[in-house]
């Protein structure tokens, strides 16, 4: 990080017979409309994308970043003092029997040669220990145990909006949107009475300050607290008979033991996964790769809109307050269909390029 330009150090330019000719540096303040890493397989995306995370870090930068593949954890692994020791558990004994060596010489080899390539950037032990002292990263696993849990359906609170019921509404969207497509329902937020109803009921929850969690969602399917749907009555809408279908359906995912790990660990907050509570800036990453891709959809697409109520309450700035990234956007904002997670992706577009 050059921090007398504020600038990201990327790496370098380079001349036709492959010399370093100068520093790349990008401008962070670009960052605060939007970007997209573009390129073929094994080009160097994940690659350019970790640079640019850690310059964001030591400037001071919180990131949070969406992982759908599993590569980003990477960015824990820093060993600032190039120890054998800490490179070990990392290394993989096949190629250390291919190699005639063993093991712990392996570790040894990769230690120097990654204290060696890096020296030959300018970057020694210094600059991994500023990095790591920087934030604090941590791996949320929300649906499972393994790494740091994540609360997402366990508490439905309302979002702080400031009176703003649009963004209210949005984020009551995208949650429904999400937990009716963990269940098989391919909803429309428009067409679907599954989704009217469970956003109302939302939203009716939400206006009256009334808390809110997912049991006492799936009760107010069976008996809604509303009496008007529209124009017409509940049980003109949505019959009673067809509600505790629906009603049993969000029930027995609610019942599967596997759903326990989407109620474990803290709540979903982004400023709490962005900033501790001193203010210091924080990464966090969510891990995707072992959900299913219904469960992806809902995670990223609850993310998101949750992003979304959090920077429209933030007051104006022209430097770069955080840093989103997600890594691999296939599936995820098709031009031919409508995936839960599309609508906060292209909101989130349309304000970057506003602002």
């Amino acid at each position: 990080m050059d921090r007398e330009s504020g600038n990201f150090r990327l790496g370098d330019t380079v001349s036709e017979d492959g010399k370093r000719v100068a520093p790349l540096n990008y401008e962070a303040a670009d960052l605060t409309t939007h970007g997209v890493i573009v390129g073929m397989t094994g080009s160097g995306k994940t690659g350019l994308a970790i640079v640019t995370l850690e310059e964001a870090l030591v400037a001071g930068v919180p990131v949070l970043i969406l992982d759908p593949k599993g590569d980003m954890p990477n960015l824990r692994l820093t060993f600032p003092d190039f120890a054998p020791s800490d490179f070990r558990p990392w290394v993989n004994e096949g190629d250390a029997q291919r190699d005639g060596i063993s093991v712990d010489d392996l570790a040894a080899r990769e230690a120097q040669m990654w204290q060696d390539g890096l020296a030959s950037w300018g970057l020694g032990s210094e600059d991994l220990h500023a990095l790591r002292g920087a934030a604090d990263i941590t791996i949320y696993t929300p649906g499972s145990l393994t790494g740091v849990p994540l609360n997402i359906v366990g508490d439905l609170s309302a979002p702080e909006t400031g009176g703003d019921t649009e963004t209210a509404s949005a984020e009551a969207a995208a949650f429904v949107t999400g937990l009716l497509g963990l269940v098989g329902i391919d909803a429309d937020p428009l067409a679907s009475r599954e989704h009217v109803l469970l956003s109302n009921l939302v939203g009716h929850a939400w206006a009256n300050g009334q808390p809110l969690d997912l049991a006492t969602l799936i009760a107010q399917t069976l008996d809604p607290p509303i009496r008007k749907l529209g124009v017409f009555e509940v049980d003109t809408f949505f019959p009673a008979n067809e509600r505790r279908a629906l009603a049993m359906r969000l029930n027995s995912l609610v019942a599967s033991p596997t759903f326990a790990g989407w109620t474990e660990g803290p709540p979903l907050d982004i400023q709490s996964m962005l900033y501790t509570a001193d203010g210091l800036p924080r990464a966090s990453i969510l891990y995707l790769a072992h959900l299913s891709e219904p469960e992806r959809q809902f995670v990223v697409s609850l993310v998101l809109s949750k992003v979304i109520t959090w920077m429209r309450a933030q007051p104006g700035t022209t430097d770069l307050r955080a840093l989103l990234y997600m890594d691999e956007v296939f599936g995820f904002a098709p031009p031919t269909a409508n995936p839960p997670a599309k609508s906060p992706i292209l909101t989130l577009l349309k304000q970057a390029r506003a602002y």
